[in-house]
């Protein structure tokens, strides 16, 4: 006898991962394709792997630039949105002073406004200091929208650690920064990867502000080369979604190496 239930649940997981794993085929597929094959029809598999598409833009244009201002982007808001980050979470979760929730709903808006609502006033600002096209102004303002983040998810995990722990190690003679260093911070490795984790994608996947305040090699991201590819003329679709893939590999690595940091941080604070 035939299990409905099970073979629709079967046919729904198909169709779920056919959903969600074809657009990544399709753009790994289009960025081996000839220009021939991108406009020639729909070409399911290429007859020959076209490397040049990989090669030229990283290696004879400037998006080889952009993907090193990327990193450097992305790891400078990791270094400094954590330190204060860290400090500022410990400080909302144990000390407690006037209007501190009302500082904490503060730093969270700066995370949930639209980033476009500030757009003209960062260009002002930055024009008149002279921070714009300039690496140091996007590491600026990302950190701006992460460490209201940091501190967000760093208070809560705080939260749901025991104060006893702190108070005995200040019995045992430690000072703040060595019961910070010895005890809290490797207590708060799981969830200082994955606060790591999602600054980084956070960094590397924000558009607006790279495309539109910087222009130069010098400065501008990848995410804001790959919005400059397209001209009015023509667009080379294989280039393009060879890009996509060269940007979408940093976050898939690091999310590989990090996933055990994930796991234990979703169970924080189940158990004590």
């Amino acid at each position: 006898m035939v299990n409905w239930e099970k073979t629709a649940s079967i046919i729904l997981v198909g169709l779920t991962l056919i959903f969600i794993l074809f657009p990544l085929y399709w753009l790994i597929v289009t960025s081996f394709k000839t220009r021939l094959e991108v406009i020639g029809g729909v070409v399911f598999i290429p007859h020959q792997l076209n490397w040049m598409n990989y090669y030229r833009p990283l290696f004879e244009d400037v998006y080889g630039a952009y993907l090193r201002n990327s990193f450097i982007l992305s790891i400078a808001e990791i270094a400094l949105c954590l330190p204060p980050g860290i400090l500022a979470a410990y400080a909302f979760s144990r000390l407690k002073f006037k209007a501190d929730n009302h500082f904490l709903f503060w730093f969270l808006t700066n995370r949930m406004a639209p980033p476009a609502a500030f757009l003209i006033p960062y260009w002002v600002l930055y024009t008149y200091l002279k921070l714009f096209d300039t690496i140091y102004g996007l590491i600026i303002i990302n950190s701006i929208g992460n460490l209201p983040f940091v501190i967000w998810v760093l208070k809560g995990f705080i939260d749901a650690i025991p104060g006893d722990i702190e108070e005995a190690a200040y019995i045992d003679g430690y000072t703040f920064w060595q019961m910070l260093r010895k005890i809290l911070l490797p207590i708060l490795r799981p969830a200082i990867a994955v606060c790591s984790l999602f600054v980084f994608i956070f960094t590397w996947n924000e558009m607006l502000f790279a495309s539109l305040l910087t222009t130069s090699p010098a400065a501008m991201p990848l995410t804001g080369g790959l919005l400059h590819y397209m001209s009015q003329i023509w667009v080379n679709w294989s280039e393009i979604a060879a890009l996509s893939v060269i940007a979408n590999l940093p976050v898939i690595i690091v999310i590989y190496f990090l996933q055990k940091h994930i796991a234990t941080a979703l169970t924080f604070g189940a158990v004590r």
